[in-house]
């Protein structure tokens, strides 16, 4: 009499799913005056990595005349997203300096704090818009201002000038009413 046994089974272990690649956005210190500059050499490197520095348009005033000048909304920062393994790339880079730490590990901005950000930094020029009423401590939606689905808190108003808080960015908006 022959015992016949089943074929063993093989079991593959939990982690053996490969792992999505997932990109973060990382904070990246760099040399003063030069964060455009790094975000194009970055953002032309050709790997999977995008950077973005935030920028306004200030006037800027010498003895003799004024001038329109494009410069960094956050100095010496340029937001970099990428996969973790790639992250010491951007230091081919002349003028980068080194990622913010939190804790010990690199500090990661969310996606919607970038979009917050780029929505600022389009519509930073924007000063006409008709308010009514507003309370210091009342919570405004800035979207019908131009800026998609985000929320500031007044903290200072006047005649002609109301402040938004925007906590989220740690941002003070400054919003001329009619």
């Amino acid at each position: 009499m022959s015992l016949i046994l089943p074929k063993p089974v093989r079991l593959s272990p939990l982690n053996y799913r490969k792992k999505k690649k997932t990109a973060h956005w990382y904070v990246l210190y760099v040399k003063s005056n030069l964060e455009t500059s790094i975000q194009d050499q970055i953002n032309k490197l050709g790997l999977d990595i995008k950077a973005y520095s935030p920028t306004h348009v200030i006037i800027k005033q010498w003895k003799d005349r004024k001038k329109k000048v494009i410069s960094a909304l956050l100095p010496k920062i340029v937001f970099v997203k990428t996969e973790e393994k790639l992250r010491e790339e951007v230091f081919q880079i002349q003028g980068a300096v080194r990622y913010l730490f939190e804790q010990k590990k690199p500090a990661i901005v969310r996606e919607s704090e970038i979009e917050q950000l780029k929505c600022v930094s389009e519509n930073i020029g924007l000063i006409s818009h008709e308010v009514t009423s507003v309370v210091k401590g009342d919570e405004i939606d800035l979207s019908p201002y131009g800026f998609k689905g985000l929320k500031g808190i007044v903290d200072k108003v006047s005649k002609e000038v109301c402040w938004v808080n925007i906590n989220t960015l740690n941002f003070a908006l400054k919003i001329k009413l009619k």
